[in-house]
This record gives structure tokens, C-alpha cells and sequence, in this order.
């Protein structure tokens, strides 16, 4: 049973993506407009982005990690043992996700 699962979730990588980009459809209207994406040593804001390119920056990252480790660029390489580093890469950055949105909305 797990390795069927494991089989489809192997076959469907991308459906993190799709569920990413799901989820931060849905917590659109609740994000502030200016989004912080990077502070200095001193808690000062450096980098802001609208709410708009903030829904679309980790499901960029995904897709990036998806292209990596599902197809490697160079031939004649051994491949990556994509499977299980193609689910975790997607949960993790799915997480992620979530904890961003979590800590931007309850403010």
C-alpha cells in the first residue's frame, strides 16, 4: 500500500504546486497589501512585494525544484533518486508556505 502511494505521488510531483498555488488563491484577500521578504540584522525592512507576486513566489520555487530534480540537465550524469527528493521538496516548500501565510495573516 505505501509503495503505491509512494508510485503516485511520484507520478503527480507536481500536484504541490497546484495545491501551493490553491491555497495562497485563497488567502489573497486576507494578506496585507505590502508583504516583508527580507530584514536586515536590525529588524528593518529591506524588500517588500505586493500581495500579487507574494501568491506566485513559492510556487515558482516549486516548479524550480520540481524541474531540477525531475529532469537534470546534464547527460550522461547519474540521475537523482527523484522520487522520494521530489515528494519532500514539494512538502517542505508546501509547508513553508502555509507558515508564511499563517505569520503575514495573523498580523
Amino acid at each position: 500500500m505505501l509503495k503505491r502511494v509512494m508510485r503516485y505521488l511520484y507520478k503527480c510531483g507536481w500536484m504541490f504546486l497546484v495545491i501551493t498555488f490553491i491555497i495562497n488563491i485563497f488567502a489573497y484577500k486576507y494578506l496585507p497589501e505590502s508583504i516583508p521578504l527580507q530584514r536586515d540584522a536590525f529588524g528593518n525592512i529591506n524588500y517588500t512585494v505586493s500581495k500579487l507576486e507574494f501568491i506566485f513566489f513559492i510556487p515558482i520555487l516549486q516548479l524550480f525544484s520540481y524541474i531540477a530534480i525531475k529532469y537534470p540537465h546534464a547527460k550522461g550524469k547519474r540521475k537523482i533518486s527523484h522520487g522520494i527528493y521530489d515528494i519532500a521538496a514539494g512538502v517542505i516548500l508546501l509547508f513553508f508556505d502555509i507558515f508564511l501565510l499563517y505569520v503575514f495573516i495573523r498580523k
